[in-house]
C-alpha cells in the first residue's frame, strides 16, 4: 500500500471543502481532455502544449501511480491539519470541472478516514513534518508508511532523536560485518531495543 500526499489547491484555489464533501481528491491542469489512456510521454506532450509541463509528476502521479486502496494525506492551506483518505477509485475525469475558473478534473475518489476529522499537524514527529515542508501540489508519502498508519490508528508515534538514528544505523550497518562476532552483537542489541 503506498502513500501520497495531495495539495487540496488545484488551479491554485483552495478546494478542501470540495474534496471533503464530494469525497475526492484531484489536481488541476484543466485541457479539455481524459488522461485515462495516456502515457508518460502523451500527458507530457499534453501538459506542455498548455505550459503546464512543470505539473507532469502531479498528473502522473495521480493518474499513472495511484492505486486503489492507497492512502493519502491532505494537509489544509493554513498548514494547521492534516486530513486522511483511502482511495477507493481508479482515475477519473470529470468534464464538468475542467475550465479555467474551477479546473480540478483529474480525480480519484476517496473514502475520508477518521470521520473526516483532521489530525493537529503539530503533533506529527519531525520526520513526517519535513516532508510535509515539502512545496509540491503531490507527493509520494510511503516512506511515512509506518507512522501514518499509527496516526491513524490513533497511537503514540515514538519519535527518534537525531543521534538515536545515527546510533541505530550504525548497529544496522554491523549486521552486514564480515566478523560473526560482531554479527551476532549488533543482532542482540536490535533484538533487546525491540523488549
Amino acid at each position: 500500500k503506498s502513500v501520497w500526499m495531495v495539495r487540496p489547491l488545484p488551479h491554485d484555489i483552495d478546494r478542501l471543502d470540495v474534496f471533503l464533501e464530494e469525497e475526492l481528491v484531484a489536481v488541476g491542469y484543466p485541457t479539455g481532455q481524459s488522461f485515462e489512456d495516456c502515457s508518460y510521454n502523451d500527458l507530457r506532450s499534453i501538459l506542455k502544449s498548455k505550459g503546464w509541463q512543470e505539473g507532469l509528476r502531479n498528473v502522473n502521479l495521480l493518474v499513472r501511480s495511484m492505486n486503489v486502496g492507497d492512502l493519502v494525506l491532505v494537509p489544509s492551506v493554513d498548514k494547521k491539519y492534516v486530513y486522511f483518505a483511502e482511495v477507493t477509485s481508479d482515475y477519473i475525469y470529470d468534464e464538468s470541472v475542467d475550465t479555467s475558473d474551477l479546473g480540478y478534473p483529474h480525480q480519484r475518489k476517496v473514502k475520508w478516514l477518521l470521520d473526516k476529522e483532521p489530525l493537529l499537524r503539530a503533533d506529527f514527529p519531525e520526520e513526517l513534518l519535513g516532508s510535509l515542508r515539502y512545496p509540491g501540489a503531490t507527493a509520494d508519502f510511503t516512506k511515512h508508511s509506518a507512522i501514518i498508519e499509527q496516526l491513524i490508528n490513533g497511537e503514540v508515534v515514538e519519535q527518534v532523536s537525531g543521534i538515536e538514528e545515527k546510533a541505530l544505523k550504525v548497529i544496522e550497518d554491523l549486521l552486514e560485518s564480515k566478523n560473526e562476532e560482531i554479527r551476532l552483537m549488533a543482532a542482540q542489541t536490535i533484538l533487546s531495543l525491540k523488549k
